[in-house]
Order: C-alpha cells, then sequence, then structure tokens
C-alpha cells in the first residue's frame, strides 16, 4: 500500500536529480522505500536519509529532528528499494535526502506527501 509519495528536485546548478520516491507498507507492516526512475549526479558515499525536517539544508536541520540513515545508495540509475527500519515512524518523515558525507553536501531533497 503506497503512503507517501513526491519527485526528486536539483539541490544546486552542479548536483542534478530526477525520479520519484514512494514508502509503501508491506501485508506484513513492513515499510520500504522505493525509487524509479532514478538519475543522480554522481559523488562519494552517498546515503539516503528520512527526514521529519520539511526542507533541510544543514547538517543540523537533518540531525536535530532525527534523520533516519538508509544506507548507501545502491547506485546513481535505476530503480532501488531501501528497507526502513521497525522503529522509524514513516508518519512523521517528510523528506527524503540524497546525502555526500563525507563532504557533507546535500545532492537533492524531495518531499514526500501523504497518498489517498
Amino acid at each position: 500500500m503506497k503512503l507517501k509519495a513526491g519527485s526528486f528536485r536539483d539541490q544546486d546548478s552542479f548536483h542534478k536529480e530526477s525520479g520519484q520516491e514512494t514508502i509503501y507498507r508491506g501485508p506484513d507492516g513492513s515499510h520500504l522505500l522505493r525509487i524509479e526512475d532514478f538519475k543522480v549526479t554522481n559523488g562519494p558515499d552517498l546515503h539516503i536519509f528520512l527526514s521529519p525536517h520539511p526542507n533541510p539544508t544543514n547538517l543540523d536541520e537533518l540531525y536535530t529532528f532525527g534523520a533516519v540513515d538508509l544506507g548507501k545508495l545502491k547506485g546513481n540509475i535505476g530503480n532501488q528499494n531501501y528497507p526502513i527500519p521497525e522503529d522509524v515512524d514513516v508518519s512523521i518523515q517528510m523528506t527524503a535526502v540524497i546525502y555526500c558525507v563525507p563532504f557533507h553536501v546535500f545532492f537533492s531533497i524531495a518531499s514526500l506527501d501523504d497518498v489517498g
């Protein structure tokens, strides 16, 4: 069942991204972030985060609001799935963020809106 969805947007003129993300709840109650039609500027050690902040632009905003690191990006092109840990409250997550860990750079942000 689809719970939330949105589209990635470019963070600046250098870091380009496109694609849609959707949070699903499975029949067993588990949650999954699915990214489709995905393409992002390549970078070192890119991770995907979920954040309750509506538009994080720095580390304080990302972490103060309790962002969750779903792990290293599986690739910079293509469809991808990321399991969401059981203890994460998906109802409060407002954005998905592509973030370069070693250089502390936001590559892209996508607002997550309720579906239905």
